[in-house]
């Protein structure tokens, strides 16, 4: 019994690595935050939305960290 325990999770984990994956940081405002349902290689590349990651749209701005007050 416990051999096909184990080959059932092999299974299982195999079926969720091909339906379920990771989405690459700067891959995840094209998938899930763009109007435009496909792009060619050179729209992609020369995104402006994409390059400056949608800032100020879903994406905070980076600030610098605040300096502790000297005591």
């Amino acid at each position: 019994m416990p051999e096909s325990v184990g080959l059932l999770k092999r299974i299982v984990g195999w079926a969720k690595n091909q339906l379920v994956t990771d989405v690459p940081e700067d891959m995840a405002l094209c998938e899930f935050d763009c109007q435009r349902g496909q792009c060619t290689t050179d729209e992609w590349a020369t995104c402006e939305r994409r390059l400056s990651q949608a800032a100020g749209e879903l994406m905070p701005e980076k600030k610098a960290p605040l300096e502790k007050a000297a005591d």
